[in-house]
C-alpha cells in the first residue's frame, strides 16, 4: 500500500502531461493546431501585457504612495490582465460579443502603454505633460482637469489605433467590436491612471478617465477601419 501511495503522484503527473499533449496533438490533426496557436498567442500577449504593467508600476516613483495604494492597484491590475488573457486563450465569445478579440486588443494596448511609459522622461506622466509646450498651454487656458482629459484622449487614440491595426492585420476575418475592445483597453489602463492620480484632484482623475475612454474608442475604431481595406 505504501509503495502504491508513493507512486500515485508520479502517475498523476504523467497522466496530466500525457492528456495535455494528446489534446494538442488531436487539435493539430483535426483543426490545424488552433489550440496550440492560441496557447502561443496567449503566451506572447501575456508577456507583452505583463511587461506593460511592470514598466508602468516599477517605473513610477512610490515615495508619496502609501503601501496599500500601490498594492491594491497591482492586485486589481493583475486580476484584470489574467481575465483578459483567459478570455483570449479560451476564445470566449458569443455571436454578438467577440470577447476574445476585445481582450487581445486590450492586452496589446497595455503593452504599448508600457513602452510609452518607459520612454517617458518623467514617470509622473501629468507632470511631464504639463512641462510640454502643448500641455502647459492647455493647463493655463483650460485648467489641469481638462488638460489631463486631452492628454488621456490623445495618448489613448494612438495606443488604441496601433493595437487595433496590429490585431486586425494579424487576425484576418475575426470580428471586432470597437466598443467592446475599447472597454477592454480602458479597464486595463484604468488602474495605471489610478496609480498616477493619487495626489491629484478628483476632477483631474475623472476627466483623465473620460478622455482615456473616448480615446480608446476613437483609436480602436480608426485602427480597425484602416486595417480592413489593407487586408
Amino acid at each position: 500500500m505504501e509503495s502504491q501511495g508513493e507512486s500515485t503522484p508520479d502517475h498523476l503527473r504523467e497522466g496530466v502531461a500525457s492528456g495535455i499533449l494528446a489534446s494538442i496533438e488531436q487539435d493539430v490533426e483535426r483543426r490545424g493546431g488552433s489550440t496550440a496557436r492560441r496557447l502561443v498567442g496567449a503566451g506572447v500577449l501575456g508577456v507583452v501585457g505583463t511587461l506593460g504593467v511592470m514598466h508602468l508600476v516599477l517605473g513610477h516613483p512610490m515615495g508619496h504612495h502609501p503601501t496599500w495604494h500601490a498594492s491594491a492597484v497591482a492586485v486589481i491590475w493583475s486580476g484584470i490582465l489574467i481575465v483578459s488573457l483567459a478570455a483570449y486563450f479560451l476564445q470566449i465569445r458569443t455571436p454578438s460579443l467577440p470577447l476574445a478579440e476585445a481582450a487581445g486588443i486590450g492586452v496589446l494596448g497595455l503593452g504599448l502603454a508600457g513602452i510609452c511609459g518607459a520612454a517617458c522622461s518623467n514617470q509622473h506622466f501629468l507632470v511631464w505633460w504639463a512641462d510640454t509646450q502643448v500641455g502647459a498651454r492647455l493647463s493655463g487656458e483650460l485648467g489641469p482637469a481638462l488638460s489631463a482629459s486631452c492628454f488621456g484622449l490623445v495618448v489613448t487614440i494612438f495606443i488604441g489605433a496601433v493595437a487595433a491595426l496590429v490585431f486586425t492585420l494579424s487576425n484576418r476575418g475575426r470580428p471586432i467590436r470597437p466598443v467592446l475592445a475599447a472597454l477592454a483597453l480602458f479597464l486595463l489602463l484604468a488602474p495605471g491612471i489610478a496609480l498616477q492620480s493619487y495626489d491629484v484632484s478628483w476632477g483631474v482623475f475623472w476627466l483623465w478617465l473620460l478622455g482615456t475612454a473616448v480615446g480608446a474608442y476613437v483609436g480602436i475604431a480608426l485602427g480597425t477601419r484602416v486595417g480592413r481595406p489593407v487586408r
